[in-house]
């Protein structure tokens, strides 16, 4: 059932009146405003809640066991899966989907407008899937025309303190972004990626799965699969071990992908990074996750800046590749 949201409505007296009394199973209410009443009957599931502070707009779809806190506001053209909780102070600003049992802590900003000189008011999105957290302050703003149009976080993230994920990112499923990292536009962290505490990380990157990115780092390139990489700039130092073994991988999944690092990255020889990936991905005796890693590194290297998905933005711009590499 397509449900509209509740909301506060200042009345003739100049007072607000809220126009359900919060508790869950209320009954539906017409909150008796100015001019024409009629117009302002309000429909809502007997089994979400929303707190009488709580300003929802009626173009808004809440599902069912819904729970809006005090003083969230939810926008026209916003949808809230079932029983997604948004715990207090929280904003979400249409057209903007979250999926089914998400948390929202207090002062998260969902769908506000991007932050790009280039927008024009033009229709843009945020969709956001099921089982995520995300934590106090946390800001994700809607696509623009170029990026597609259209931001999105899957499923069964954690967002914590701070974060920020700006216009056209993805986020796949099950990634971790600690506190105060900031997503410039573009960029794509793929699934099960962790990115730690005060990452900066640039407009286009991308983080290859299951990769760690250390405390700090500023990001300026693409980030393979599999590695552990950091510093300022970011750069890879080793197989991401111990998050590819809490992922339930074992040691013998993991040791191909140690020697094929030692092979891509700690060579003596004079050859390319792209000639040695192009020559295990050409090797079918190594296991996929090698190949999925050294196409990785193809498609970095033919980018723009060591970023493969700046060529959206900038497809006649020079090519400047070869990633370089921690000596540690």
């Amino acid at each position: 059932m397509r449900l509209q949201g509740v909301r506060r409505r200042p009345t003739r007296g100049g007072g607000e009146r809220a126009l359900h009394d919060g508790r869950p199973g209320a009954t539906v209410t017409m909150a008796p405003l100015a001019s024409n009443p009629a117009r302002h009957f309000v429909v809502r599931s007997p089994s979400a809640t929303i707190h009488p502070t709580a300003l929802v707009d009626p173009k808004a779809s809440i599902g069912p066991n819904v729970v809006i806190g005090p003083y969230c506001v939810v926008g026209a053209g916003a949808r809230i899966g079932a029983r997604t909780e948004l715990k207090s102070h929280v904003c979400v600003f249409g057209p903007t989907t979250v999926g089914e049992d998400n948390v929202v802590y207090p002062f998260a900003v969902l769908g506000a407008e991007p932050q790009d000189l280039k927008y024009r008011g033009e229709r843009s999105l945020l969709v956001i899937g099921d089982r995520n957290v995300i934590r106090e302050h946390v800001t994700i703003h809607r696509g623009t025309k170029l990026g597609g149009g259209c931001t999105r976080v899957g499923s069964d993230c954690l967002l914590m303190v701070g974060v920020h994920i700006a216009h056209d990112c993805v986020v796949e499923d099950e990634v971790v972004i600690a506190n105060n990292a900031m997503l410039a536009g573009h960029c794509h962290i793929q699934k099960g990626a962790v990115v730690s505490g005060g990452v900066g990380m640039h407009h286009f990157v991308t983080v290859g799965e299951y990769a760690f990115v250390g405390g700090l780092a500023r990001v300026g390139k693409d980030v393979p699969p599999f590695i552990l990489a950091e510093g300022s700039p970011c750069l890879p130092h080793k197989i991401n071990t111990v998050g590819l073994q809490r992922k339930g991988w074992t040691e013998e999944q993991i040791a191909p992908l140690r020697a094929a690092f030692k092979r891509l990255f700690r060579a003596q020889d004079s050859q390319p990074l792209r000639r040695r990936a192009q020559l295990l991905l050409e090797d079918a005796s190594q296991p996929e996750p090698v190949h999925r890693l050294c196409a990785f590194l193809l498609r970095m290297e033919e980018g723009v800046f060591g970023r493969q998905r700046e060529k959206e933005r900038s497809p006649e711009a020079p090519r400047h590749g070869g990633l370089a590499t921690s000596s540690r």
